[in-house]
């Protein structure tokens, strides 16, 4: 699955890259974030998650690598008897962020959460930039 988009945000390039480049400040805007360390170039991060009734924790390996433009975004995750991988490539210019994140998932979620994935996923990313958005501004 593709999904892609931006958000408007009162804040200059500088402010959103630094914002964004630090793990620990996007993670506390992801929604049943639990726990966040460093491993060598990753990050190992744990949490909840839930897809209509298929709720559980997980574990995700994710490596954030600064460019020009922003960041690429590389994720993988296990949990709820499901593999998620994440491609994403996130874009910064002044007063926007631009996205776009390749999404593959196997397993239970991709056999019998198919048809409820879209909406919760947009659900989840729609909560995580509303308060990137938000933090940003404020500092």
């Amino acid at each position: 699955m593709r999904y892609q988009g931006s958000i408007e945000v009162n804040a200059k390039k500088e402010v959103i890259l630094n914002f964004l480049g630090n793990i620990e400040l996007v993670a506390s805007c992801f929604p049943g974030i639990k726990d966040v360390k460093k491993d060598g170039d990753a990050y190992i991060v744990k949490g909840t998650a839930g897809i209509g009734f298929i709720k559980g924790d997980y574990t995700a390996k994710v490596k954030m690598q600064r460019t020009n433009e922003g960041f690429d975004l590389e994720a993988q995750g296990t949990g709820m008897n499901s593999n998620v991988n994440i491609n994403a490539k996130i874009v910064v210019e002044d007063g926007r962020i631009n996205y776009t994140a390749d999404v593959n998932v196997s397993g239970i979620l991709a056999s019998v959460g198919a048809r409820l994935m879209e909406p919760a996923l947009n659900k989840i990313l729609n909560q995580l930039f509303d308060c990137i958005k938000k933090k940003v501004e404020i500092s």
